[in-house]
């Protein structure tokens, strides 16, 4: 018997694949455990990826508030099977009607309380009617079916996810907890004591309002009562909302940017989303053997740093609302385009930006992505935010929902610099009804016609960057989503601002690119980029999903069996 035992053993490969969450149903991808089991029940009930998306959209509103939620906005690209096309569904939000370009100016100066906890900041709230728009075209199941989730969560409650804990003691959070005594009731156990990781919190409120929106419909979201008291609690913070801005609002489809990347179909949000750097970037890579040069070695993280900064340097001048700008997004998404930015690349390390957008300065990032597929040949990859953690910190007392600050993405004057580090010019600047530019980049990948990717990032600027090594991770080194989304990162906006390398890169690699003119700014061992990449990948018949460890994220796969497989980090209540 030991003999045998011991045969067997020595008959077993040297290697073999790692365990990760597949399946042949459909598969999820997002930031929290909750979000995927509620988007991955949906799959399971027999609904599509987009009965699913609005599901974990919602769920997220209820497990993840620092990041997301109804009371902010998303970016939605659905590819539908049955239409065989991509739609770019712009949920973002706009500008109250009685906005204009000195909203945050006072004296000529920008105000920057104005920008980060004014009811200036709010944008129109688009995250609830853009999920019912979603499902109204592209679903088969109703609003309370997916809203279902959402509801048990925030009524019998969910863990405290790590990221939740860790926010409270960010500065920025701790001054939204000083103004507002609604947000302390709301978000804290007691008047000061913080939920800890995996401790069980509710919310009651958030949980009533979305079986009032199931019942009765999203319009009572957006009139009367509820529109009434949305309006005077950003009033009161010194907004400029009409109850009409609400009333009025609707999600627009925009026409999504595409290239081809090495054979691969790569379509991207459209502008004022970071989908056209994205596909710059891709472009001008498109120039090199990235293959041949190496993963994550001098010569391609050098060739990965030049690109980003030739996509920021354009961004920067180039994008706006494209409904109130004439964007030059076939031109900044051409070959030739790339072609031209790709001769300026040589072996060493340039500078690019306008001289307004070098200064080096610490830029947050505070978004949630999910991508999703079904066994029906759709797919979805959307990002949605409040902007900040915690967005505004305004709480509309007795709802249970946080408001966005989206409107500190606009150009506060031409130059000025949002609180992520980033300057625009005067195509991002505010009027009423315009949507604010954003990183935000929910991306796909096709192979031969069909879905292979779908895939984006949070985490501010960084979602566009994070979004290009994924895509870059899978299509030039064969990596799966538990491998593309984990691997060490690097993000580069300006030579000032430096080069961020996460710990994984060896020290003769930075060396090198030292000597290429980079500066390097190295993350500790224990630390992570705010490059928050989900992605799911159809491969051989079969869903794979994983979630970035650099969050609570979680990755799941439906099984035909009826099973679900999960990965992630858990929270259990």
């Amino acid at each position: 018997m030991y003999q045998e035992q011991k045969k067997q053993i020595y008959m077993w490969p040297s290697h073999w694949d790692k365990p990760v969450a597949r399946g042949d149903y459909g598969a999820v991808s997002c930031n929290n455990i909750y979000a995927a089991r509620a988007g991955l029940q949906i799959l399971k009930n027999g609904g599509n990826a987009f009965d699913a998306a609005a599901a974990v959209s919602l769920a997220l509103s209820v497990v993840e508030p620092h990041h997301s939620g109804i009371g902010g906005g998303c970016f939605s690209l659905l590819y539908s099977e049955k239409d065989d096309e991509v739609y770019a569904l712009d949920g973002r939000g706009t500008a109250p009607a009685q906005a204009g370009p000195d909203l945050f100016l006072k004296d000529g100066e920008v105000q920057d309380e104005w920008k980060d906890l004014g009811g200036q900041s709010v944008a129109l709230p688009g995250l609830l009617r853009t999920m019912d728009n979603m499902l109204k075209r592209f679903g088969t199941m109703s609003f309370k079916e997916a809203a279902a989730p959402a509801i048990r969560y925030a009524k019998e409650g969910f863990g405290t996810s790590y990221t939740g804990a860790l926010t409270m003691y960010d500065d920025s959070v701790k001054r939204k907890m000083n103004l507002s005594a609604d947000f302390r009731k709301l978000y804290l156990k007691g008047e000061k004591e913080f939920y800890r990781f995996g401790e069980t919190q509710k919310n009651p409120e958030l949980g009533a309002l979305l079986e009032t929106v199931a019942d009765r419909g999203v319009d009572v979201f957006y009139s009367g009562e509820i529109a009434e008291r949305i309006v005077a609690v950003i009033n009161g913070r010194g907004g400029c909302f009409e109850r009409s801005d609400l009333e009025q609002y609707q999600p627009k489809f925009r026409r999504p940017v595409q290239t081809d990347y090495r054979g691969y179909h790569v379509v991207s949000f459209a502008p004022p989303s970071g989908g056209c750097a994205l596909i710059e970037m891709l472009n001008i890579l498109e120039n090199t053997d990235l293959q041949s040069m190496g993963h994550n070695t001098a010569a391609s993280i050098h060739a990965i740093a030049e690109a980003m900064k030739l996509g920021f340097a354009d961004r920067s001048i180039a994008l706006g609302d494209p409904d109130f700008v004439a964007v030059a997004a076939k031109r900044l998404t051409s070959k030739t385009h790339a072609g031209e930015r790709f001769r300026l690349i040589d072996g060493h390390a340039g500078e690019y930006a306008p001289a307004e957008g070098i200064e080096a300065k610490e830029y947050p990032g505070n978004t949630s992505h999910f991508s999703i597929m079904d066994r029906f040949g759709n797919a979805v990859s959307q990002t949605q935010t409040v902007r900040d953690w915690f967005g505004s910190g305004i709480v509309v007392d007795g709802l249970g929902f946080i408001l966005n600050n989206a409107m500190s993405d606009f150009s506060a004057a031409a130059g000025a610099m949002t609180s992520q580090g980033l300057a625009y010019g005067s195509a991002n600047s505010i009027e009423g009804g315009k949507t604010p530019l954003s990183s935000m980049s929910p991306s796909m990948v096709f192979k031969d016609g069909k879905p292979f990717l779908a895939i984006g990032a949070a985490g501010g600027p960084r979602i566009i960057t994070g979004t290009l090594q994924g895509i870059i991770n899978a299509v030039d080194f064969g990596m799966n989503p538990e491998q593309l989304v984990n691997a060490p990162y690097v993000n580069c906006l300006t030579r000032a601002q430096g080069l961020e390398i996460e710990f994984g890169i060896s020290e003769d690699t930075i060396k090198l690119l030292e000597e290429k003119g980079h500066r390097p700014v190295r993350i500790a061992v224990d630390q992570a980029m705010s490059t928050m990449v989900n992605s799911v990948m159809q491969k051989d018949g079969e869903f794979y999903a994983a979630g970035t460890k650099r969050v609570d994220g979680c990755g799941g796969a439906l099984l035909s069996s009826g099973n679900i497989v999960l990965e992630g980090v858990s929270q259990e209540a």
